[in-house]
């Protein structure tokens, strides 16, 4: 590659654009990527008009914001995947406490066991012994073990 071709602006946006592009593969934010699309509308409004620096960087700044304004939220379930399909985190305990489950594995004091609560098995832990079908009532919840206590 000569001097001359490393000076030509469209090159330059063009080769910002594809590294820009390629982070993203890297650290997937999906907010580089917009900047990247904003690198190669400069690269291809300056083949057709050969805008000046000014102009690049105005067209690139609007340009990359704009896609980012609109594109990022209708894109990102593409990628990170749709939340109504995710199950509800549960980070709140009002979410387990009070709520009834039924015993899978044998709870004894000391040896967790597993109950089922809303369709998933979790471990499960009891200061009282807990035979499989009992049905208990969530106390706590500690990390992905909950507490339970029998109804």
């Amino acid at each position: 590659m000569s001097l001359q071709m490393l000076s030509n602006p469209g090159l330059l946006w063009f080769i910002a654009g594809l590294a820009l592009l390629l982070t993203e593969l890297f650290a997937p934010s999906l907010i580089l990527m917009f900047f990247g699309f904003g690198a190669w509308i400069v690269t291809l409004l300056y083949l057709l008009f050969d805008i000046h620096l000014p102009a690049q960087l105005i067209v690139f700044a609007i340009s990359s914001i704009v896609l980012l304004a609109f594109m990022r939220k209708k894109l990102k379930p593409v990628f990170f995947g749709y939340v109504s399909s995710r199950q509800n985190s549960g980070q709140n305990i009002d979410d387990y406490f009070g709520k009834e489950a039924v015993v899978l594995v044998r709870i004894e004091p000391g040896k967790p066991g597993k109950v089922e609560f809303n369709g998933v098995a979790w471990d499960a832990a009891s200061e009282v012994i807990l035979d499989v079908d009992t049905r208990v009532k969530i106390i706590d919840r500690i990390g992905l073990k909950l507490k339970v206590v029998p109804l």
